[in-house]
């Protein structure tokens, strides 16, 4: 089989905060991160259940995705697959969505510029669209933004961020 890895750049392997300007991208190490998909799965979670523009106050939480799904961040252990007691399917996205925190004065600028969200609109679901990629985007902090993309659109979400902080710049 032929070997075409020099045509295509690496896919970047985030450890560092990366600087936008007037806001900070930093990357989040997660100990575990688990989808758990059911009819009733919000009614059983026994984890503070995260909304949009709620902030997170615990190491463990989970947040809502869909009205049939959460992601738990940093919760028990689960074993994965069919979970028929509870009618639900558990499984571990640990290595599917690379996690990060934006911070810095116009981090909530730097958000509207690829979604329509505001404080003042409040929702369920964490579940967004944002320049095209979806994301979910929550608060850990007052001015502290963390979103989960696919792993494999890390590097996309990194480059419309770093276009979008360098277009709103006045230098």
């Amino acid at each position: 089989m032929r070997d075409d890895r020099h045509r295509w750049p690496a896919t970047a392997d985030f450890n560092a905060p990366i600087d936008l300007g007037s806001a900070t991208l930093t990357p989040v190490p997660l100990t575990r991160q688990t989808l758990v998909s059911g009819p009733d799965v919000r009614a059983q979670i026994n984890q503070a259940l995260i909304g949009w523009p709620d902030i997170v106050e615990n190491d463990s939480y989970a947040i809502a995705c869909r009205r049939d799904r959460i992601m738990r961040i940093n919760g028990p252990d689960a074993r994965e697959g069919w979970d028929a007691a509870n009618n639900q399917a558990i499984s571990d996205a640990s290595d599917a969505y690379a996690v990060f925190d934006l911070t810095g004065t116009d981090a909530m600028d730097l958000l509207k510029r690829g979604a329509e969200i505001s404080l003042q609109s409040p929702s369920k679901s964490v579940a967004r669209i944002l320049f095209g990629l979806g994301v979910f985007l929550y608060r850990v902090g007052d001015k502290v933004f963390r979103l989960h993309v696919a792993r494999c659109d890390a590097d996309a979400l990194v480059g419309l961020l770093k276009s979008a902080g360098k277009s709103g710049r006045s230098d």
